[in-house]
């Protein structure tokens, strides 16, 4: 108990710690960007006058090391001010932009366990069949093809060929459940695929090392069938890297789903970041990086803690 209680208190400092160059990195980026807050906000119109009493309201004229202080205690307050170009608080835009990019990364995940894992355990059992080899290699055609472009491909076949999906077409979650989930369906695929084939390739490498060790030689040897050692053995074993993995994918979809909003013309944080970025909105744009940053650091921190819990090695440091 004593070293699982050090082990989560080591990993929440790292945590910590890491939030907070996070925080300091994301401010510090968007305080030496060249460009005037006030004089966006303003116009170009504005005069001298009036561009420096906004400057002192916002407190821009305040010392930078300040700034970055009052920043960071509004921002873990979820207070990041309000959009120059929405005039909304940062906070609300980014809520109301998080069913979307939420949901897609979300059911993007449950597909990519629940199609990797089989795979892996199946070509696991006999490396080099012809099964393995040419699930393999469709795994490697799909995480060559980038998700724009295979969002693209499946846009044409699903509404031109099977004409069963409209691209753009969306529903909010409060309107009606079911359709939000159909909504983001075809989306979350075009994420999922190419990790998919990435989740594959490590959980299959992992499955066949541990197949190969001496508890199932003795399991074979005391009657076992594949299944239950594939079940009680080997799944069990490949969990830490099973979890490692898991959160570097889910971490790399919340950032390929970015992407995919575009061509799907979803209203999710993509959009608004595009949006934030076109328009010079410093407030909202420093809003999302920071959230987005966060969101992986929380996943890394997690999946640290998970893998502690299940290998006894890592919590005691014998592990790397």
């Amino acid at each position: 108990m004593g070293s699982a209680v050090r082990t989560a208190l080591i990993k929440l400092c790292e945590f910590l710690l890491t939030a907070l160059l996070v925080s300091f990195f994301t401010f510090a980026a968007f305080a030496i960007i060249p460009g005037d807050t006030a004089r966006v906000m303003l116009g170009p119109e504005a005069s001298e006058e009036q561009v420096e009493a906004l400057r002192e309201e916002l407190g821009l004229n305040e010392p930078l090391a300040e700034r970055y202080f009052d920043w960071l205690g509004n921002a873990f307050r979820g207070d990041f001010g309000n959009s120059l170009s929405f005039g909304n608080p940062v906070g609300d835009l980014i809520a109301s932009r998080l069913p979307v990019t939420l949901g897609m990364s979300l059911i993007a995940l449950i597909f990519v366990v629940a199609v990797s894992f089989p795979m892996a355990a199946v070509c696991s059992r006999n490396p080099g069949s012809i099964k393995d080899k040419s699930l393999s290699t469709a795994g490697h055609i799909l995480f060559a093809i980038p998700p724009f472009a295979l969002s693209m491909m499946l846009i044409l076949f699903f509404s031109k060929v099977l004409h069963i999906f409209t691209a753009g077409r969306y529903t909010a979650p409060s309107d009606n459940f079911g359709a939000y989930l159909v909504s983001l369906l075809l989306p979350s695929l075009c994420i999922a695929l190419p990790k998919v084939a990435m989740t594959f390739k490590f959980l299959r490498a992992s499955m066949i090392e541990f197949s190969q060790g001496d508890f199932v030689r003795t399991a074979k040897s005391h009657g076992l069938s594949d299944l239950r050692i594939m079940l009680k053995h080997i799944i069990p074993n490949s969990a830490v890297s099973s979890v490692t993995v898991i959160s570097l994918v889910l971490s790399d979809i919340m950032g390929g789903s970015l992407i995919v909003e575009q061509v799907f013309n979803l209203p999710g944080l993509g959009r608004l970041l595009l949006s934030a970025i076109s328009r010079r909105d410093f407030p909202l744009l420093s809003g999302i990086v920071f959230y987005l940053a966060m969101m992986t650091v929380l996943l890394y921190f997690l999946a640290d803690v998970i893998s502690a819990m299940i290998d006894p090695r890592i919590r005691d440091g014998r592990a790397a």
